[in-house]
């Protein structure tokens, strides 16, 4: 990895057998055309009636061993995706969680459940993604047991080290036209609400930053252990407060 340079990741949420379908096999032949590796977030059991777009796919288990097998990253993204407390947990982004707040039963019990749904499977869940970034200090811990050592979370310039756990940071959710700071710089897309200008979006993105992408073990691989730092704490600062904006905008228009 040339850590000189913007590096970019780029991570899909919400896969589950609903999702959009007719979006997602656009993507996947953008993604499959320009050898991008992304981050997928499968959801081992949805619940959630806001990622019923499309009719459920009977082969959806096989598609995900596919990815797998083309060096795609798998996430474990929550159990459910039911969202069940009004916590923000350790990134703070959203007040919604499956697991923040929770005790440790509980939550040793959803992992189990989503582990185990992955393994009847022949999955192996790469990385911990929570469900609207919300996971706390004892989601952390259990995740060990699990086997499960990396997250796709936290605000930083590049991965760190923290709580036992390799945390590769998520800053965006949409490529930027201004310029960044070298870094690693994960963009977070939720492609079921997506329409073909939101496609035609992100084809040009892709086309306008080639040689900037990598896949998640090409990141480790490169990097060295280190713990956050103040840069990093004063990124996640301005992120939060942005988002923080944007929930007052949204309250204050009713939407």
């Amino acid at each position: 990895m040339n850590t000189s340079k913007v590096r970019y990741l780029i991570r899909f949420d919400d896969i589950c057998p609903t999702m959009n379908w007719g979006i997602w096999d656009q993507i996947e032949a953008i993604l499959r055309k320009n050898g991008i590796k992304p981050i997928l977030a499968v959801v081992p059991d949805n619940q959630d009636a806001k990622l019923i777009v499309d009719a459920p796919r009977d082969d959806f288990w096989d598609r995900v061993r596919q990815w797998q097998e083309w060096g795609w990253t798998i996430g474990l993204h929550g159990y459910q995706h039911k969202y069940v407390t009004r916590e923000s947990g350790i990134v703070g982004i959203k007040n919604d969680s499956e697991f923040a707040g929770l005790p440790e039963n509980e939550q040793e019990e959803k992992l189990k459940k989503a582990v185990d749904i992955f393994q009847r499977q022949g999955i192996v869940p790469e990385i911990w993604i929570a469900p609207s970034h919300s996971f706390d200090s004892i989601t952390v811990s259990l995740l060990h047991s699990f086997a499960i050592n990396i997250i796709s979370d936290g605000l930083a310039f590049s991965p760190f080290h923290k709580n036992g756990a390799v945390w590769v940071p998520v800053q965006l959710w949409r490529f930027r036209r201004i310029p960044l700071p070298r870094g690693v710089w994960t963009v977070c897309h939720h492609c079921n609400s997506w329409l073909e200008s939101n496609l035609a979006a992100f084809r040009r993105d892709v086309d306008n930053r080639k040689e900037s992408f990598d896949a998640l073990q090409d990141v480790l691989d490169g990097s060295s252990p280190r713990c956050r730092n103040l840069s990093d704490v004063f990124l996640g600062t301005c992120i939060l407060a942005v988002q923080q904006l944007k929930r007052i905008a949204r309250s204050s228009s009713g939407k």
